[in-house]
Protein backbone atom coordinates (compact mmCIF):
# COMPACT_ATOMS: atom_id res chain seq x y z
CA UNK A 1 0.00 0.00 0.00
CA UNK A 2 1.54 3.37 -0.98
CA UNK A 3 2.02 6.00 1.67
CA UNK A 4 2.73 9.72 1.67
CA UNK A 5 4.99 11.23 4.33
CA UNK A 6 4.96 14.95 5.10
CA UNK A 7 8.56 16.22 5.11
CA UNK A 8 7.62 19.88 5.58
CA UNK A 9 4.31 21.65 6.22
CA UNK A 10 5.00 25.39 6.45
CA UNK A 11 4.06 28.13 4.02
CA UNK A 12 6.72 30.21 2.24
CA UNK A 13 7.97 31.74 5.50
CA UNK A 14 9.11 28.74 7.58
CA UNK A 15 9.53 28.55 11.34
CA UNK A 16 12.26 27.27 13.63
CA UNK A 17 10.63 23.84 13.80
CA UNK A 18 8.61 23.72 10.56
CA UNK A 19 10.13 23.39 7.09
CA UNK A 20 8.60 24.57 3.81
CA UNK A 21 6.01 22.22 2.34
CA UNK A 22 7.18 19.10 0.52
CA UNK A 23 6.49 15.39 0.80
CA UNK A 24 7.46 11.93 -0.40
CA UNK A 25 5.32 9.08 -1.77
CA UNK A 26 6.66 5.59 -1.18
CA UNK A 27 5.35 2.36 -2.65
CA UNK A 28 6.53 -1.22 -2.74
CA UNK A 29 8.80 -0.63 -5.72
CA UNK A 30 9.99 2.99 -5.53
CA UNK A 31 9.52 6.44 -4.05
CA UNK A 32 9.23 9.97 -5.42
CA UNK A 33 9.28 13.46 -3.97
CA UNK A 34 6.61 16.08 -4.45
CA UNK A 35 8.51 19.39 -4.42
CA UNK A 36 11.87 19.70 -2.74
CA UNK A 37 12.67 22.16 0.04
CA UNK A 38 15.18 22.27 2.89
CA UNK A 39 17.71 19.45 3.11
CA UNK A 40 15.80 16.56 1.49
CA UNK A 41 18.52 13.98 2.14
CA UNK A 42 18.26 14.56 5.88
CA UNK A 43 14.46 14.45 5.87
CA UNK A 44 14.36 11.29 3.74
CA UNK A 45 16.73 9.54 6.11
CA UNK A 46 14.69 10.71 9.07
CA UNK A 47 11.63 9.16 7.41
CA UNK A 48 13.52 5.87 6.97
CA UNK A 49 13.48 6.01 3.16
CA UNK A 50 16.56 4.64 1.43
CA UNK A 51 18.03 7.00 -1.16
CA UNK A 52 18.37 4.05 -3.53
CA UNK A 53 14.56 3.74 -3.64
CA UNK A 54 14.04 7.36 -4.72
CA UNK A 55 13.26 7.38 -8.43
CA UNK A 56 12.12 10.91 -9.07
CA UNK A 57 10.72 14.32 -8.23
CA UNK A 58 7.50 16.03 -9.20
CA UNK A 59 7.96 19.80 -9.01
CA UNK A 60 4.63 21.62 -8.89
CA UNK A 61 6.06 25.06 -9.78
CA UNK A 62 9.25 27.07 -9.42
CA UNK A 63 8.74 29.40 -6.51
CA UNK A 64 11.83 29.11 -4.28
CA UNK A 65 10.12 27.51 -1.29
CA UNK A 66 9.14 24.54 -3.46
CA UNK A 67 12.40 23.81 -5.31
CA UNK A 68 15.36 25.29 -3.46
CA UNK A 69 16.36 21.88 -2.09
CA UNK A 70 16.95 20.39 -5.55
CA UNK A 71 20.71 21.15 -5.71
CA UNK A 72 21.23 19.49 -2.32
CA UNK A 73 19.11 16.54 -3.40
CA UNK A 74 21.09 15.90 -6.57
CA UNK A 75 24.39 16.51 -4.78
CA UNK A 76 23.45 14.02 -2.06
CA UNK A 77 22.39 11.37 -4.56
CA UNK A 78 25.66 11.85 -6.45
CA UNK A 79 27.71 11.57 -3.25
CA UNK A 80 25.84 8.37 -2.40
CA UNK A 81 27.21 6.96 -5.68
CA UNK A 82 23.93 6.79 -7.54
CA UNK A 83 24.23 5.47 -11.08
CA UNK A 84 20.64 4.86 -12.23
CA UNK A 85 18.62 7.66 -13.86
CA UNK A 86 16.66 10.17 -11.80
CA UNK A 87 13.38 11.47 -13.23
CA UNK A 88 12.07 15.02 -12.87
CA UNK A 89 8.46 15.83 -13.80
CA UNK A 90 7.26 19.45 -13.98
CA UNK A 91 5.58 22.09 -16.15
CA UNK A 92 7.86 23.37 -18.93
CA UNK A 93 8.80 26.67 -17.27
CA UNK A 94 9.64 24.88 -14.03
CA UNK A 95 11.90 22.42 -15.85
CA UNK A 96 13.75 25.33 -17.46
CA UNK A 97 14.16 26.99 -14.07
CA UNK A 98 15.56 23.81 -12.52
CA UNK A 99 18.09 23.35 -15.30
CA UNK A 100 19.16 26.99 -14.95
CA UNK A 101 19.64 26.58 -11.20
CA UNK A 102 21.71 23.44 -11.63
CA UNK A 103 23.76 25.03 -14.41
CA UNK A 104 24.83 27.69 -11.89
CA UNK A 105 26.43 24.84 -9.92
CA UNK A 106 28.08 23.44 -13.06
CA UNK A 107 26.47 20.08 -12.39
CA UNK A 108 27.31 18.72 -15.84
CA UNK A 109 30.99 18.82 -14.85
CA UNK A 110 30.56 16.65 -11.74
CA UNK A 111 32.51 13.46 -12.52
CA UNK A 112 30.44 10.31 -12.83
CA UNK A 113 27.16 12.17 -12.41
CA UNK A 114 24.09 9.97 -12.93
CA UNK A 115 21.59 10.66 -15.76
CA UNK A 116 18.76 13.08 -15.02
CA UNK A 117 15.73 12.70 -17.28
CA UNK A 118 13.33 15.64 -17.56
CA UNK A 119 9.65 15.09 -18.36
CA UNK A 120 7.29 17.95 -19.26
CA UNK A 121 3.83 17.94 -17.66
CA UNK A 122 1.24 19.81 -19.70
CA UNK A 123 -1.04 22.36 -18.08
CA UNK A 124 -4.21 20.45 -18.91
CA UNK A 125 -6.88 18.80 -16.77
CA UNK A 126 -5.97 15.16 -16.23
CA UNK A 127 -2.50 15.51 -17.74
CA UNK A 128 -0.43 12.33 -17.31
CA UNK A 129 2.58 12.65 -15.02
CA UNK A 130 3.86 9.17 -14.26
CA UNK A 131 2.59 5.62 -14.53
CA UNK A 132 4.59 3.34 -12.27
CA UNK A 133 3.90 -0.11 -10.73
CA UNK A 134 2.79 1.40 -7.40
CA UNK A 135 0.61 4.25 -8.61
CA UNK A 136 -0.59 6.44 -11.42
CA UNK A 137 -0.28 10.21 -11.14
CA UNK A 138 -2.19 12.81 -13.14
CA UNK A 139 -2.20 16.59 -12.85
CA UNK A 140 -4.43 19.59 -13.34
CA UNK A 141 -3.43 23.25 -13.49
CA UNK A 142 -4.11 25.59 -10.61
CA UNK A 143 -4.29 29.39 -10.43
CA UNK A 144 -1.13 30.95 -9.05
CA UNK A 145 1.47 33.61 -9.87
CA UNK A 146 3.37 31.00 -11.89
CA UNK A 147 2.17 27.94 -13.81
CA UNK A 148 1.38 25.32 -11.18
CA UNK A 149 0.06 21.78 -11.10
CA UNK A 150 -1.93 19.91 -8.50
CA UNK A 151 -1.82 16.10 -8.33
CA UNK A 152 -4.09 13.07 -8.21
CA UNK A 153 -2.31 9.89 -7.05
CA UNK A 154 -4.12 6.58 -7.55
CA UNK A 155 -2.86 3.47 -5.75
CA UNK A 156 -2.70 0.37 -7.93
CA UNK A 157 -2.81 -1.85 -4.83
CA UNK A 158 -6.01 -0.45 -3.33
CA UNK A 159 -7.63 1.78 -5.94
CA UNK A 160 -7.63 4.60 -3.39
CA UNK A 161 -6.84 8.18 -4.32
CA UNK A 162 -4.81 10.86 -2.58
CA UNK A 163 -5.03 14.36 -4.05
CA UNK A 164 -2.73 17.30 -3.42
CA UNK A 165 -3.72 20.86 -4.30
CA UNK A 166 -0.58 22.95 -4.24
CA UNK A 167 -0.42 26.77 -4.19
CA UNK A 168 -3.62 27.75 -5.95
CA UNK A 169 -6.69 29.91 -5.77
CA UNK A 170 -10.00 28.05 -6.17
CA UNK A 171 -10.40 26.73 -9.71
CA UNK A 172 -12.93 24.49 -11.49
CA UNK A 173 -10.00 22.51 -12.91
CA UNK A 174 -9.34 21.03 -9.46
CA UNK A 175 -12.71 19.33 -9.04
CA UNK A 176 -11.96 16.46 -11.41
CA UNK A 177 -8.62 15.98 -9.71
CA UNK A 178 -10.07 15.72 -6.21
CA UNK A 179 -13.32 13.87 -6.99
CA UNK A 180 -13.98 11.03 -4.51
CA UNK A 181 -10.42 11.06 -3.16
CA UNK A 182 -9.98 9.31 0.17
CA UNK A 183 -7.60 12.07 1.30
CA UNK A 184 -7.17 15.63 0.05
CA UNK A 185 -4.12 17.64 1.06
CA UNK A 186 -4.82 21.29 0.28
CA UNK A 187 -2.73 24.40 0.81
CA UNK A 188 -4.25 26.90 3.24
CA UNK A 189 -1.96 29.92 3.11
CA UNK A 190 -4.97 32.23 3.20
CA UNK A 191 -7.36 34.02 0.87
CA UNK A 192 -4.82 35.92 -1.22
CA UNK A 193 -3.83 36.02 -4.90
CA UNK A 194 -2.86 32.53 -5.95
CA UNK A 195 -3.76 30.90 -2.65
CA UNK A 196 -6.71 29.44 -0.74
CA UNK A 197 -8.15 29.84 2.73
CA UNK A 198 -9.11 26.87 4.91
CA UNK A 199 -12.76 27.53 4.04
CA UNK A 200 -12.01 27.50 0.32
CA UNK A 201 -10.08 24.24 0.68
CA UNK A 202 -13.03 22.81 2.60
CA UNK A 203 -15.47 23.90 -0.10
CA UNK A 204 -13.52 21.91 -2.68
CA UNK A 205 -13.40 18.91 -0.34
CA UNK A 206 -17.16 19.06 0.12
CA UNK A 207 -17.89 19.45 -3.59
CA UNK A 208 -15.49 16.64 -4.48
CA UNK A 209 -16.93 14.33 -1.81
CA UNK A 210 -13.52 13.51 -0.40
CA UNK A 211 -13.10 11.39 2.69
CA UNK A 212 -10.65 13.52 4.69
CA UNK A 213 -9.19 17.03 4.38
CA UNK A 214 -5.62 17.76 5.47
CA UNK A 215 -4.60 21.44 5.55
CA UNK A 216 -0.98 22.05 4.59
CA UNK A 217 1.26 25.00 3.61
CA UNK A 218 -0.34 27.00 6.39
CA UNK A 219 1.26 30.20 7.77
CA UNK A 220 2.87 30.80 11.13
CA UNK A 221 -0.16 32.63 12.48
CA UNK A 222 -2.19 29.42 12.01
CA UNK A 223 0.28 27.33 13.94
CA UNK A 224 -2.04 26.48 16.82
CA UNK A 225 -4.54 25.55 14.14
CA UNK A 226 -7.78 26.06 16.01
CA UNK A 227 -8.99 28.94 13.87
CA UNK A 228 -8.05 27.23 10.59
CA UNK A 229 -9.68 23.98 11.66
CA UNK A 230 -12.85 25.72 12.78
CA UNK A 231 -13.05 27.62 9.50
CA UNK A 232 -12.73 24.43 7.48
CA UNK A 233 -15.08 22.38 9.66
CA UNK A 234 -17.80 24.97 9.20
CA UNK A 235 -17.83 24.08 5.48
CA UNK A 236 -16.74 20.43 5.29
CA UNK A 237 -18.42 17.81 7.51
CA UNK A 238 -15.76 15.12 7.16
CA UNK A 239 -12.54 14.80 9.20
CA UNK A 240 -10.22 17.82 9.01
CA UNK A 241 -6.67 18.04 10.35
CA UNK A 242 -3.50 20.09 10.04
CA UNK A 243 -0.55 18.40 8.34
CA UNK A 244 2.28 17.71 10.75
CA UNK A 245 5.84 16.99 9.73
CA UNK A 246 6.46 13.27 9.80
CA UNK A 247 2.76 12.42 9.45
CA UNK A 248 2.05 9.42 7.21
CA UNK A 249 -1.04 8.93 5.04
CA UNK A 250 -1.55 5.46 3.60
CA UNK A 251 -3.80 5.05 0.58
Amino acid sequence: MPKLTILGAAAALPEADRENTYMVVEGEHAAFLIDCAGNPIQRLRRAGISLSRLDGLIATHHHPDHIYGVPLLLLGLWLSQRSKPFHVFAPPRTLRALVTIMDAFEWREWPGFFPVQFHEVSLAVGAPVLDWPDCRVTASPGVHMLPVISLRIESRATGNVLAYCCDTAPSPSLLTLTQDAQTLLHESAGEAPGHSSPAQAAALAAEGKVGRLVLVHYPERARNGERALAEARAVFRGPVELAKEGAVYEF
